[in-house]
């Protein structure tokens, strides 16, 4: 018996001693890591089960919507800038990258285009936080038509932007929050083909 009480003493001392050298060895990321929004370990959560899934950190930081049956992409582009002028957002450039590679090489090309939106003075709010948030400026829409020929729009998954670091200002967070809801709901009503 007594064996049997000195092996849990001795497993019960080596948890101690491995839970104090993990504490002292990562203190301070546990801090820094507290230190997050509220909503950072769940979005970063998901963020990694996206890419255990894929392999692909491109897909772990969208948002895909692929159009529904019978939405083309000449209805979808129409729908989602009569969105983005229902919300007052600024349609503020349009790539088409898929036509402009066609004329460079004379070969046709599946579709890759990429709509930009911005309001300018949430841009600026974002800019007067964080330089590092121009990058992420304006937001982009992109609408491709996959190898199957299947068509989705994609944008940046501003989850990231939003809940990835210290919790931004309630101002900001607001404007943020407004800019996120009106770019899903592009995506979402031109992907439906519901004006």
């Amino acid at each position: 018996m007594n064996i049997i009480r000195n092996l849990l003493a001795l497993i019960g001392l080596l948890a101690v001693l491995a839970s104090g050298y993990l504490y002292l060895t990562y203190k301070d990321d546990i801090a820094a890591f507290r230190a997050l929004d509220p909503n950072a370990s769940e979005m970063y959560l998901s963020m990694w089960e996206r890419l255990k899934e894929t392999g692909n950190s491109a897909d772990a930081t969208v948002w895909k919507v692929p159009l529904a049956d019978g939405i083309g992409p000449q209805e979808a582009e129409e729908i989602m800038n009569f969105v983005a002028n229902e919300h007052n957002i600024m349609g503020v450039g349009e790539l088409p990258l898929s036509e402009q590679v066609a004329l460079m090489t004379g070969e046709e090309q599946r579709l890759l285009k990429i709509y930009q939106y911005c309001d300018p003075r949430t841009a600026m709010k974002m800019v007067d936080y964080s330089d590092a948030f121009s990058a992420y400026l304006p937001c982009r829409i992109a609408l491709v038509e996959d190898q199957q020929g299947n068509h989705a729009l994609y944008s940046l998954n501003m989850d990231l932007m939003i809940y990835g670091g210290k919790t931004l200002p309630p101002d900001l967070l607001e404007e943020a929050m407004k800019v996120k809801k009106i770019i899903l709901d592009i995506m979402e009503r031109g992907a439906k083909g519901a004006f």
